[in-house]
């Protein structure tokens, strides 16, 4: 699939089917992810590749969704994936090179390389989708990840038991303004 086609068509998936992902087409999402642009280079990201259930569903009981995380129910469709990935930060390297600023764009950098395993995924036909909803010092408990990382996300790695419809998008029209904000004429 092309990269414009994967950007299309990818989508969050939820469900997925009971089809293990081969160890070489996760290693093909896990090096999308390790060739995202990144700020001089400094590469702020490790992965955590997961696959046993027990961990899995250990994993699934620090997640929420919403707001709300103390009333609001586990992520338990995480469940139906064969993986995890999550996907970790280590922003000391580009803080020593930019100062504070580095903790931003070892952000920025992390969120290029999970978008870059998204497309990835999509472009081998997985289905994947970027959680952020869970308790980090409990997730990196149970991961054993050290205090000098973050978790940024995790991703559930498949095949999609269906595609989901393309959600709502705002036009072009509304997003881009031409030489100052607020002119949306071209």
């Amino acid at each position: 699939m092309e990269c414009l086609q994967a950007i299309k068509t990818r989508r969050s998936t939820r469900r997925y089917r009971d089809i293990d992902v081969s160890d070489d087409m996760l290693f093909q999402v896990l090096d999308a992810g390790r060739l995202a642009p990144t700020g001089g280079n400094m590469q702020p990201w490790e992965f955590i590749v997961i696959r046993n259930r027990q961990q899995i569903d250990k994993i699934i009981e620090t997640t929420f969704t919403g707001f709300d995380r103390k009333n609001s129910r586990s992520q338990t469709w995480l469940k139906s994936a064969p993986l995890l990935i999550a996907v970790c930060m280590d922003y000391k390297r580009t803080v020593a090179r930019y100062g504070e600023m580095g903790k931003k764009i070892a952000l920025l950098d992390t969120a290029a390389a999970v978008e870059n395993m998204l497309l990835a995924a999509a472009a081998l036909e997985l289905g994947s989708c970027w959680v952020s909803g869970f308790a980090e010092n409990e997730l990196a408990e149970i991961l054993a990840v050290p205090e000098h990382l973050e978790i940024i996300a995790l991703l559930p790695l498949g095949y999609p038991v269906t595609i989901p419809a393309s959600p709502h998008k705002f036009s072009l029209a509304e997003l881009v303004h031409y030489e100052q904000y607020g002119n949306l004429e071209f």
